[in-house]
């Protein structure tokens, strides 16, 4: 029996930010009424949800400036 692998494919779309010095990419795709999203690059990130897109942005934004802070 062949091993599968699984994939999931969200459409959505990249919001660019900067912190500190460093600019990064928030992927950010619809589930339902609200919205989630992931740093591209970055899978320690965890998976933000929000009633926005620019909500989701800005708390990831937020994430890593306090993740860089510490």
């Amino acid at each position: 029996m062949e091993k599968q692998s699984e994939r999931v494919i969200h459409q959505g779309r990249i919001y660019r930010f900067t912190v500190g010095e460093t600019d990064y990419g928030a992927f950010v795709w619809p589930v339902g009424r609200s919205f989630c999203g992931r740093i591209v690059g970055h899978p320690q990130v965890p998976q933000i949800k929000g009633q926005t897109t620019l909500a989701v942005r800005d708390a990831l934004s937020s994430w890593l400036a306090t993740a860089i802070a510490e």
